[in-house]
């Protein structure tokens, strides 16, 4: 059995793939990031040899080599033949369909957020309150509060980085030159000063919501703080 964990709703497939893992009795875990053959194939090899029932994890493989690379070749050969372990992947991240293709018999579970929300996100500029606040409740029907109050901060924090320059995240360093360019622009509407002030304003409502001191529910704190965008 292979599995691809995957989606660009990162907190629900790790949620899925900690359940999944917590279910497995002594599971072998590797770095999918710059994983070597060798490695996985004693691992493999050694467990079938004494007859144990094989299960690895591996975290990052798709998203962390290039499709190219000579060890990720041999690593997919392999799996392609060898049915001795039980292996999952996780991925932070969605891992293209060009790429699922490569395991013959790997079955996959994508976890993705829906679309109307990224353009929530993308809708995030100032003077553009009312508009956001329509948007915000309008996603609410298909996604939780905490979770799109998740993905706006992670959206500022994108943001400051771009403009920074300093504060490299994995999340800017897996994005495609389009995004980057789209995220650029969208950073420099608010401005290095404002986004610093609103960045630190989101973070003291995560924690005020999360330590009880806030008189307002989550939920209406993000409607005040997008109407006063």
């Amino acid at each position: 059995m292979i599995l691809i964990i995957h989606g660009n709703d990162i907190e629900s497939s790790r949620n899925f793939y900690f359940e999944e893992k917590n279910k497995l009795k002594n599971p072998v875990i590797l770095n999918g990031e710059g994983l070597d053959f060798t490695i996985l194939y004693q691992t493999v090899e050694n467990k079938s040899f004494f007859d144990e029932k094989i299960y690895i994890l591996i975290e990052n493989f798709f998203t962390k080599n290039k499709s190219t690379n000579e060890e990720f070749k041999k690593i997919i050969e392999y799996l392609n033949s060898n049915k001795a372990a039980d292996i999952i992947f996780w991925e932070n991240g969605e891992v293209s369909k060009t790429s699922l293709s490569l395991l013959k018999n790997a079955s996959n579970k994508n976890f993705s957020l829906p679309q109307n929300l990224f353009a929530f996100l993308d809708s995030l500029k100032p003077g553009n309150g009312r508009y956001l606040v329509e948007s915000f409740n309008e996603n609410l029907k298909k996604s939780e509060p905490e979770l799109i109050f998740f993905m706006i901060i992670r959206q500022f924090r994108i943001m400051l980085n771009l403009l920074l320059k300093d504060l490299p995240i994995d999340e800017v360093k897996r994005m495609a030159p389009w995004q980057l360019s789209k995220l650029q622009n969208q950073a420099e509407v608010f401005g290095r000063e404002r986004l610093i002030k609103l960045y630190s304003l989101l973070l003291n409502m995560d924690l005020n919501t999360k330590t009880g001191k806030s008189s307002l529910n989550l939920k209406k704190s993000i409607d005040f703080f997008l109407s006063d965008l």
